[in-house]
């Protein structure tokens, strides 16, 4: 199992002024790097390599991880321009060649599951997407997922302007190799399609992979402004 976390972002929200660039993936939290929470999630599930996505900051953020952390090999890939959650995962696609663990490196979990209960689900599954419980107008920003009764993924939808229940789906996936090997098969550049993360799990649906909806954590901070870093920082503090 391989980890790719997608760090190309700009960070320009953060940024007081809401004009200037920060480097989003190495922001402060709780006193290390914003992108050392992917790390440790990876860490937590046995992963021994992983993939960073990096865009405008790659130096800052090479400099500041290195080829290793803690006990994870670290390779790097530039995403030269930001179209798209799909096109980013696929800057990794001559290194990837085993089951994926896709993270986004500005999401904090505030408790997150077992390790050993988030692999056995995705044993039953061709892919994964962690969720959690939130208001609507959080899931109204982020995506919504549709499920069955035993959580098995029917659709998700992008920024929904009905929501039908409280789950609030987050950058945390698991895809097995026959799923990315699919999506570099199928991906059209000069489209862009398919473009956002859920127009990658609606695809693997409608041509038969079987998802699950799987509960990642009490909480998820996507960070992108000040007011959400704030947030994370005191939350973490909190928690100790």
């Amino acid at each position: 199992m391989v980890g790719l976390i997608l760090a190309a972002g700009k960070g320009s929200r953060l940024s007081q002024s809401g004009q200037n660039e920060v480097c989003k993936a190495l922001v402060e939290v709780g006193g290390v790097p914003l992108i050392s929470y992917s790390l440790d999630n990876l860490v937590r599930l046995g992963v021994k390599s992983a993939v960073i996505v990096i865009g405008s900051h790659h130096r800052q953020i090479i400099d500041t991880l290195g080829d290793s952390y803690r006990g994870i090999k670290l390779q790097y890939v530039v995403q030269a321009q930001p179209i798209g959650l799909v096109s980013a995962i696929l800057c990794a696609k001559e290194t990837i060649r085993d089951d994926l663990v896709l993270q986004l490196s500005d999401e904090v979990f505030l408790q997150p599951a077992s390790a050993e209960i988030l692999l056995s689900a995705f044993k039953k599954a061709d892919f994964l997407v962690g969720f959690t419980t939130s208001t609507e107008e959080k899931i109204r920003q982020n995506f919504s997922l549709d499920t069955d009764e035993n959580d098995r993924l029917l659709h998700c939808t992008e920024k929904p302007k009905q929501v039908f229940n409280d789950r609030k789906g987050t950058g945390f996936c698991l895809f097995s190799k026959d799923c990315y090997e699919l999506l570099k098969a199928v991906y059209d550049a000069e489209s862009n399609q398919p473009n956002e993360l859920c127009d990658f799990i609606n695809f693997l649906i409608d041509n038969g992979k079987t998802g699950t909806a799987f509960p990642i954590a009490a909480e998820e901070i996507n960070i992108n402004t000040p007011a959400d870093l704030q947030y994370a920082r005191r939350c973490v503090t909190q928690r100790g």
